[in-house]
């Protein structure tokens, strides 16, 4: 996965997306890496989602630490 807003590598460390080089991006407008959407992986966390009802899940929780509201997204 790409950053949509630096174009780095990224990958899904604990909560959130990091780079070899730190989780904060520069070019971001909120500080954090945000990827490109595929689909399938939260937008915020990179964690593989399914849309269970009106709610996207992973398969660790329905909730996203990374994202500013909390929840997953595949598309901002």
């Amino acid at each position: 996965m790409n950053c949509r807003y630096c174009g780095k590598e990224v990958k899904s460390i604990g909560f959130a997306l990091r780079t070899p080089y730190g989780d904060k991006c520069p070019s971001s407008p909120v500080g954090k890496h945000i990827a490109v959407s595929d689909g399938r992986h939260c937008i915020y966390c990179g964690e593989e989602v399914e849309s269970v009802g009106m709610v996207l899940r992973s398969s660790r929780s329905d909730l996203c630490y990374a994202s500013p509201n909390k929840k997953h997204a595949l598309d901002k």
